[in-house]
C-alpha cells in the first residue's frame, strides 16, 4: 500500500486526506440520521398524554426537546399553542428550517470532497504525464518501458480518484433521501400533534 502511494507522488496525500474526511462525515451522518435520534417512534403520543393530564412540565420540555429533532419540534408546538393556527405554523416552519440545517449538517463538505477527488487525481495524473514525457525528451532515443512506467505511475491518482469519489458521492446522494424522508415524516408528525393542541 505504501508502495503505491509514493508511486501516485505528491497528489496522493490529498487525495488520502479527502478519503478520510469522507470516511468521517459519512460513519457521523450514518450515527446521527438514525430515526430514533430524529423522530422517535411513539414519542408524540408520550407527549400527547403529558400535555393531556398536564404533567409536562419545564424540564420534562427541555429534556424532551434535546432528545430529538421531533421532540425540539413538537416542545415549540406546545410553547406556541396559543396562538392561530396560521402564526403557529409559521413559527414552527422558523424551527423546522433549523432543524433541516442540522441534518445537513457537513453534506456539503461531503459532495465537495467527492467532486474536487477525481479532480486531484486528474491533475496528478496531468502532471505526471508531463514529468514523464520531459524525461523522454531529455534521454536520446525513446525508451518504452521507462514511458510506459511513468504514464502507469501517473495514471495512479485518476485510479485513485474515482476510488474515493464515487461511494462519495452515493453517500452524499444517500444522506439527500434520508433527510427528505426524515422532514416529511417530521412534518406529517408536528401537523398531527398541532391538530391535537390547537382546536
Amino acid at each position: 500500500m505504501s508502495e503505491f502511494i509514493i508511486a501516485g507522488g505528491a497528489f496522493m496525500w490529498p487525495l488520502l486526506a479527502c478519503s478520510v474526511l469522507i470516511i468521517s462525515i459519512s460513519i457521523e451522518r450514518l450515527w446521527f440520521l438514525q430515526l430514533r435520534l430524529v423522530s422517535p417512534h411513539g414519542l408524540k403520543n408520550q407527549i400527547i398524554n403529558l400535555y393531556n393530564k398536564n404533567l409536562l412540565n419545564q424540564r420534562q420540555s427541555e429534556e424532551i426537546s434535546q432528545l430529538s429533532s421531533l421532540g425540539y419540534l413538537l416542545i415549540n408546538c406546545i410553547k406556541y399553542k396559543d396562538l392561530q393556527r396560521e402564526n403557529l405554523e409559521s413559527k414552527i416552519e422558523e424551527k423546522a428550517s433549523e432543524v433541516k440545517h442540522l441534518l445537513d449538517r457537513n453534506l456539503t463538505m461531503l459532495g465537495t470532497l467527492a467532486t474536487i477527488s477525481p479532480l486531484l487525481g486528474l491533475l496528478g495524473t496531468v502532471v505526471g504525464m508531463i514529468t514523464a514525457f520531459t524525461g523522454l525528451s531529455e534521454v536520446t532515443g525513446a525508451n518504452p518501458d521507462v514511458l510506459a512506467e511513468g504514464i502507469s505511475q501517473a495514471l495512479i491518482t485518476t485510479a485513485f480518484g474515482l476510488f474515493i469519489a464515487v461511494p462519495g458521492l452515493v453517500m452524499h446522494k444517500y444522506f439527500e433521501q434520508k433527510i427528505s424522508h426524515l422532514l416529511i415524516n417530521l412534518q406529517a408528525e408536528v401537523s398531527d400533534f398541532i391538530d391535537v393542541i390547537n382546536k
